[in-house]
């Protein structure tokens, strides 16, 4: 049997559907729905899903309670539809939720009041006066008199329920209007462009019917308050929530952090955002997991994957396993939005890959602040797959290396190590980042030796791990007279000269002076 999934967002709003998995053709008459509210497709749908499968169904929706309840209605005189259940939205928050989420964001508060007309149809002049008492029992609205019904405790906007009478001119602008009927035949006569629901008290809350604006449901009147607040989120609250965060302002934008600007994009959402890469190519022999991220982090929405050739490419468990060469496209699905969140062509073949990495040096020091970048050799030198090569660091507090290029950066002084590495084959090399030469220490600067002697004279380096500490360079500027070997000053001939000990830089020097004498001989 055909299964079809119906995912309504009311916040965009945004209808999708899919017929066994796949969504709706480009050229599908519900694609004309598919950025409608409700009200303009909930009395098509089961007739328009019938002659595009020309066949019965089952049916999934995934909605808000509302949007749930109003077609578990229809798929009941429906005789193609056989089953019918409902899930809730991926991000189940409520209008009035988001709308405390755009407030706390720093968006603005709109400065006029939502108004909605109430007439009484019926020609029972007590019925709205019980309507409005039965209100007041229920706690929901506050501010409830026979004018009508004022609440200030919706997040960034008021709302005004204004009682009218039937012949009252009404404003352009009103969103609906709520007409209150003793029966489903009660005439109304009120002249509005705005879609009008007609709520007949009744023994029980369901929808009824569609007469061109005009919207039916019976209403238990125990539900009259959550059937006005349904209605006022489908109708008023959803669109000003989108309004509100497309329109958000570039100054209060500029506050956020980049956590909050990600909160600001799902205030509209009905899934998580789901961000994931479908490789171009798969070789034989290798299994290829998808890495989706998703935001909120925390969301257990599952993910799914589906391969339109299953013999070539098999998707199953979260990866993608290469069965044969040859292309197959493969979408990825997020929960039970019928739209993939990507879709991809690969092309499964069978290359030369890289089976081992030799990197040089096999150790490494660097300063802090200082950076390189080893010299790698791959086998077989002709392997196809050199841009999959990645690099990583055990402590990016240490060093941090560039993923792609392998160019290491030393943060901090430590021991870490760089590892180069394809979906196979891995190699790693020591780094210890040093700090630099802060002083060096000599132990006098001055030295009388004889032609022909030597005397100890040995410099510290401060800090003693410092880099660069084994590569002093000490100089002479006369050799002829003194020179400087391993801890010793040797004097050569009679004469004065200096010894230098310098960084390999320059930046920091001392000096000794020599003076070497005639030797002193005893026979």
């Amino acid at each position: 049997m055909n299964q079809i999934v119906v995912f309504y967002n009311p916040f965009l709003p945004e209808l999708k559907i899919s017929v066994n998995g796949k969504k709706l053709s480009p050229y599908s008459a519900l694609m004309s729905y598919q950025h409608q509210r409700l009200k303009k497709w909930a009395d098509s749908l089961f007739a328009e899903l019938y002659r595009e499968v020309n066949s019965d169904y089952e049916m999934i929706c995934v909605s808000n309670d509302f949007v749930c309840g109003w077609l578990g209605e229809l798929a009941q005189r429906n005789s193609h539809c056989l089953a019918f259940s409902s899930r809730q939205l991926p991000l189940n928050a409520s209008v009035y939720e988001r709308l405390e989420k755009l407030a706390l964001l720093g968006c603005e508060e709109e400065s006029d009041s939502i108004v909605i007309p109430v007439v009484n149809a019926s020609g029972d002049k007590t019925m709205t006066d019980a309507v409005y008492e039965i209100l007041e029992e229920q706690g929901i609205f506050e501010d409830i008199s026979e004018n009508g019904i004022l609440w200030s405790d919706c997040p960034l906007t008021a709302i005004e329920f204004k009682t009218c009478r039937v012949h009252d001119e009404l404003p352009y602008d009103v969103p609906f209007v709520i007409a209150l009927c003793g029966h489903e035949d009660d005439a109304i006569r009120t002249e509005t462009d705005a879609v009008i629901y007609a709520l007949v008290m009744g023994t029980e809350t369901r929808y009824i019917k569609r007469q061109g604006r005009k919207v039916f449901f019976s209403v238990d009147p125990d539900d009259i308050g959550e059937m006005l607040l349904d209605i006022l989120a489908e109708e008023a609250l959803c669109p000003l929530v989108s309004r509100l965060s497309y329109n958000f302002s570039s100054e209060a934008m500029a506050l956020l952090t980049e956590a909050e600007k990600e909160e600001l994009a799902l205030v509209c959402q009905a899934s998580p955002v789901c961000q994931v890469s479908i490789p171009p190519v798969c070789d034989m022999g290798r299994t290829v997991r998808l890495q989706p991220r998703l935001f909120p982090s925390d969301s257990e929405a599952a993910l799914s994957i589906i391969s339109d050739q299953p013999s070539v490419l098999d998707a199953t468990d979260g990866a993608l396993h290469p069965m044969s060469l040859g292309t197959a496209e493969i979408s990825v699905f997020l929960g039970d939005d019928p739209y993939p969140v990507a879709v991809g062509l690969v092309e499964v073949c069978q290359r030369s890959l890289i089976t081992g990495i030799t990197l040089f040096p096999s150790s490494l020091c660097l300063p802090v602040g200082g950076s390189n970048r080893l010299e790698v050799t791959i086998t077989p030198p002709d392997a196809e797959n050199r841009e999959e090569l990645r690099w990583e660091s055990s402590d990016p507090s240490v060093a941090e290396v560039d993923s792609s290029t392998g160019m290491i950066a030393a943060n901090s002084c430590g021991r870490c190590t760089v590892t180069a590495h394809t979906q196979e084959v891995s190699a790693q090399i020591s780094l210890e980042v040093q700090p630099e030469i802060e002083e060096i220490l000599c132990p006098c600067s001055f030295i009388e030796v004889g032609a022909g002697e030597q005397k100890e004279w040995r410099y510290k380096v401060v800090p003693e791990n410092a880099y660069g500490a084994d590569t002093l360079r000490v100089l002479s500027s006369d050799r002829n007279v003194a020179e400087y070997r391993g801890g010793y000053i040797l004097g050569k001939s009679v004469g004065e000269c200096r010894i230098y000990v310098k960084n390999q830089s320059g930046s920091i020097s001392r000096e000794l002076r020599v003076t070497v004498r005639k030797s002193k001989k005893f026979w």
